[in-house]
């Protein structure tokens, strides 16, 4: 069974959960970070995955490891450091279940994460990488992932990038836009949300922004998520929606890394990983994932909100019911 390598960030989100008794604002912990909900999500569905990421010596840290292990991701590469505590982040959700967010990451561990961290070993043993742009915000992160992409696309690895433009976190939004654009090249498939596309193409227009990328860095399969609006996927020249599902959104924390895990499971059982599935697939691979994503909505928390096979496909055959 083809594995997937994930690299990237692993933190604890705060997530809303009420009102104490005197009225102040209550928070519950979650273990969450994108790279790890991908992650976790294929390794939920039944796939096989694995994280480089690195954690701090402390509570926090623990509570992710423990995490990892009884969702099943290989965490052999998450690497625990006393230099920073572990990266956290506090959510903040408005009446729709949108969600901002607040960090304590100065430095966080996660952005601690090195080279040497992710051996090629790791490289190796893994059929495809997925990559986002939240280790691109600060060293030595940066340049562990723009190697381990590097590495990986020599390999002849097939990589899978998730822009996930945080504001908050950016330093400098010129230097990521171009870190992000140097990693476009190897990327075989892209999942970008509008907002994110429009930045990276520098066009608000999607489909001419679309085009543009695929153009410019070659990037065979680009998936669009818009929210409850579904998804949109361009590949072999053509543009296909995807509706997607309606639910009671609680918090959206999260649903786009379970609609990411869940499509490179059915890409990774399908045995697609090297070749690129026919337009009719990817559809269906999409609507799959929108379903995951759709159900992450409607518990709170990043992992902790990620359904099961058994769920996605209840929910599919239920035609929009909720858990």
């Amino acid at each position: 069974m083809p594995g997937i390598l994930a690299v990237g960030e692993v933190l604890i989100d705060f997530t809303p959960y009420g009102l104490s008794d005197k009225g102040d604002p209550l928070f519950e912990q979650n273990p969450g970070g994108a790279p790890a909900n991908v992650a976790a999500m294929v390794s939920k569905l039944g796939g096989e995955a694995s994280l480089a990421a690195k954690v701090g010596r402390d509570g926090f840290g623990e509570v992710l490891a423990r995490t990892l292990e009884e969702i099943g991701v290989d965490a052999s590469r998450l690497v625990v450091t006393g230099e920073a505590n572990t990266t956290l982040a506090f959510v903040h959700l408005d009446d729709d279940g949108e969600r901002s967010f607040s960090f304590y990451r100065k430095p966080g561990a996660d952005a601690l994460l090195e080279v040497t961290d992710i051996p090629n070993s790791a490289i190796e043993a893994a059929d495809l990488l997925h990559a986002g742009s939240v280790s691109l915000t600060k060293e030595p992160a940066r340049s562990a992932t723009l190697s381990a992409v590097r590495r990986a696309a020599t390999m002849g690895k097939t990589i899978s990038f998730d822009p996930n433009i945080r504001e908050k976190l950016i330093g400098d939004l010129d230097r990521l836009l171009f870190d992000i654009r140097g990693i476009l090249p190897f990327v075989r498939y892209l999942k970008v949300a509008e907002e994110e596309l429009e930045l990276i193409a520098d066009e608000p227009d999607v489909k001419i922004a679309c085009r543009a990328l695929n153009r410019q860095f070659g990037i065979p399969v680009i998936i669009v998520t818009r929210g409850s609006r579904g998804s949109m996927l361009y590949a072999e020249g053509r543009f296909s929606e995807v509706p997607g599902f309606p639910v009671r959104r609680v918090d959206a924390t999260g649903a786009g890394d379970a609609f990411w895990g869940a499509f490179l499971y059915r890409l990774t059982q399908g045995g697609f990983v090297e070749n690129i599935p026919g337009v009719p697939a990817l559809i269906e691979f999409c609507r799959f994932a929108g379903a995951a994503g759709a159900l992450a909505c409607t518990k709170r928390g990043g992992i902790p909100a990620l359904p099961n096979l058994e769920e996605i496909n209840g929910f599919m055959s239920g035609k929009g019911q909720s858990r």
